[in-house]
């Protein structure tokens, strides 16, 4: 039996009054719940989104010190912008665009105790699903 920590995958998008089950609407801006990773090195987000034309980014942040609730999930915390990598070049947003797509946002060796997706829109319409999966290297 392992003993490695992992996280199974989790969806982090609840669903908005009027979107699909596990979606939420791109007209506006999306934050996901927040994750706690405790000692989790290595995670990643699966996001797809369906619509017309949606434009706009996704960015992930991190906090140290947000809140861990006896309820479960977090309060608070100073959230800060994570460096992403996209097509070898250091970014700190990934832009979507299209009617209909899906990606993958995989990071390695990180020590930050909580993150979450955010989708920045800047127009067009549609939904957008996330969920994360992590494990320790």
């Amino acid at each position: 039996m392992s003993t490695r920590n992992s996280l199974g995958p989790q969806i982090v998008i609840p669903s908005a009054q009027g979107s699909p089950a596990n979606s939420a609407a791109m007209a506006a801006n999306i934050t996901s719940a927040p994750t706690i990773l405790k000692s989790l090195t290595l995670y990643s987000y699966s996001v797809s989104w369906t619509g017309v034309a949606p434009v706009g980014v996704l960015s992930i942040e991190t906090s140290n010190d947000c809140v861990i609730l006896a309820a479960g999930g977090v309060s608070g915390g100073t959230w800060n912008p994570m460096p992403l990598e996209l097509l070898g070049a250091a970014v700190f947003s990934i832009p979507i665009s299209g009617n209909s797509g899906n990606g993958m946002i995989d990071i390695s060796n990180t020590g930050v105790n909580a993150v979450r997706l955010v989708y920045t829109a800047t127009s067009g319409t549609g939904t957008l699903s996330a969920t994360i999966n992590g494990k320790v290297a």
